[in-house]
């Protein structure tokens, strides 16, 4: 018969907290945090899939049914399981044999020594050969005007490079909506610091031509060997085997989705209400978690041909596989149990636990599940003499698949703030709180001080959100190796100003020789009138002033300097601006002090 336990009796309360083993007496790392006693976690959710009102601006709600990978994988088509029975059977004791810990020497003990083990020179290499290339591609044949930006490119350098993806942090650190408000003179938006490292025109040039990948090598969507996100493919591989070979996880890991948030028109795009970006590009990754470090990650890019085994059992088999046979134990969510992939699992010297689905193959069937109701404290455990199989009743219905714990309950050391009793839960659930929030604690660091800025490019965004995740990945190995350990935030400071020491003196514009400071302010500078050109229908052209053009209010002179080859007030202005270094500023003065 089903075994039903009467939780709300509290002398069972105290015989079942006299079973705890001592698995569970290990003091947890800094890095370690619980989820609420009441199993309150977002990886314990209904097997029913449910109706989502999503609200738009200007539009009435819409129904909408949520989605994940947005078909249930081929283990979801019914209960078949045989061979289950009533009980449970204690699990193997499989002993930890792997490595763990940093694998390699860093050589160094400032951030950017950790931060080049994730991103190292070959990579930065890239992104310089394909932002050029992109760049000579776009501009290659095509007619520009005199006036444009585009005017100024030249070929950035690999100091460039590092500098820009400097400043690109600086900026996830101090927050200001309007990009160019970085290079603002203005009093109150004014920072030196983005000035002295790259004129603002430079860093939009690069921004605009950045690029991973050569688009002419792409391709065609009708081709079977295309692949939708070949514009950071090289990118992701890098950081594969850079996170894989410079720190390896402990003996409990956790596989589940992060999300790059993106609302724009995308065929890969998914909805998840769970998720804090619920519209976005979905990231599957393998974290250790005892310290949220990313070992491995793979981009979900929709439907795609699946082995018999499932789609879901394929991205788990993907991603674990460099770390099995080690005696590892695996956490996942309800979205990726099932006995195949556990079975699997345990074959290959890996224990794993977790949530799991009523509708999924070879699970118990249906008739050995009776229906619960909300206050009802029955609590099932099936076993098939290799899966354990937990189910009761909480604020809604659990149901844990594992094959790493029995049914026993352990002490999780809090205690009811109403009954004053010790909080008592089966291992399988203290553990899985324990250990399954490694990817969503790593997506919240990564969104901590993260570069955030609208673009019409998803592969820019997903760029980004790589980048701060190796950066973050350098920050725990930072934490976990260095003498002398720093906060995130000063670590990210820190390293943001060491990228940017590879520009050891601003960089100039690609302009005349009469728009450099010294040439401005030392030479001799005669005004002269702007002649019109040949066979134009203006006879007495203007160009903006320079000095004292300021939009929307634009002001035009007649009159220019030849050596500079800019617009110029005979009055006044020409004054300034060979007289003045920051002659903006010097004209709102004198004009304040004309008003007055």
């Amino acid at each position: 018969m089903t075994e039903i336990i009467d939780l709300s009796n509290p002398d069972v309360l105290r015989m079942l907290a006299t079973q705890d083993d001592s698995s569970t007496t290990e003091s947890p790392t800094s890095f370690l945090s619980e989820f609420s006693q009441e199993n309150g976690d977002s990886d314990i959710e209904m097997d029913e899939e449910e109706f989502v009102a999503v609200r738009r601006r200007n539009i009435p709600p819409t129904i909408r049914q949520p989605f994940d990978i947005e078909e249930l994988d081929n283990n979801d088509d019914g209960n078949n399981g045989e061979g289950w029975r009533e009980g449970t059977v204690i699990p193997d004791n499989l002993p930890f044999v792997g490595r763990t810990g940093l694998l390699v020497d860093v050589g160094g003990d400032t951030p950017l020594d950790f931060f080049s083990m994730m991103v190292d020179d070959g990579m930065i290499t890239n992104l310089v050969e394909e932002t050029n290339r992109y760049a000579g591609q776009t501009l290659r044949g095509k007619t520009l005007s005199p006036r444009s930006r585009f005017q100024q490119w030249m070929e950035v350098t690999v100091g460039e490079m590092r500098a820009f993806l400097g400043l690109i942090m600086a900026m996830g650190l101090i927050v200001i909506e309007n990009m160019a408000e970085y290079w603002s003179l203005h009093d109150l938006y004014r920072l030196p610091f983005f000035s002295s490292v790259m004129v603002k025109d430079r860093f939009l040039l690069i921004l605009s031509f950045f690029h991973v990948a050569d688009n002419e090598r792409q391709a065609p969507k009708e081709d079977p060997g295309y692949d939708p996100i070949y514009k950071i493919r090289t990118w992701v591989e890098a950081l594969n085997r850079n996170f894989g070979r410079t720190f390896s996880p402990g003996k409990n890991i956790a596989i589940d989705e992060a999300m790059v948030a993106w609302r724009g028109p995308l065929s890969f795009r998914v909805y998840n209400p769970d998720k804090p970006d619920k519209f976005g590009i979905k990231v599957f990754e393998l974290c250790d978690s005892n310290t949220a470090y990313c070992c491995k990650l793979d981009f979900y890019t929709g439907k795609r041909q699946s082995s018999p085994r499932g789609a879901t059992f394929d991205v788990v088999e993907g991603l674990i596989a460099p770390y099995l046979d080690c005696g590892r134990t695996l956490y996942v969510d309800n979205y990726y149990t099932s006995p195949i992939l556990f079975t699997y699992l345990k074959e290959h010297g890996t224990l794993a636990c977790g949530t799991m689905r009523m509708n999924r193959q070879r699970g118990p069937p249906k008739e050995m599940l009776p229906k619960l109701k909300k206050g009802d404290k029955t609590v099932t455990t099936l076993t098939d003499g290799n899966l354990n199989y937990i189910r009761f009743m909480d604020r809604k219905e659990v149901r844990i698949l594992t094959t790493a714990h029995a049914a026993n309950s352990v002490l999780t050391g809090k205690t009811n703030p109403v009954t004053k009793e010790p909080v008592i839960k089966f291992a399988a659930v203290h553990n899985y709180n324990k250990y399954m929030g490694a990817v969503d604690r790593s997506d919240q660091m990564v969104a901590c001080n993260a570069f955030k800025r609208r673009t019409l490019k998803w592969w820019k965004k997903a760029f980004f959100h790589l980048f701060m995740l190796s950066v973050l990945n350098a920050y725990i190995v930072h934490k976990a190796t260095a003498v002398k350990k720093l906060s995130h935030r000063i670590f990210r400071r820190d390293l943001a100003a060491q990228l940017v020491q590879f520009i050891f003196t601003p960089v100039a514009r690609p302009l005349g020789l009469g728009q450099s400071s010294l040439f401005r302010l030392t030479a001799r500078h005669f005004p002269r009138m702007i002649q019109p050109k040949p066979n134009a229908k203006r006879q007495n052209p203007q160009r903006e002033c320079v000095v004292c053009s300021e939009r929307p209010k634009r002001k035009f002179s007649r009159f220019e300097c030849q050596d500079c080859d800019v617009g110029l007030h005979v009055d006044r202005c020409f004054e300034l601006y060979h007289t003045k270094k920051d002659f903006k500023r010097a004209h709102k003065r004198t004009f304040e002090q004309s008003n007055e």
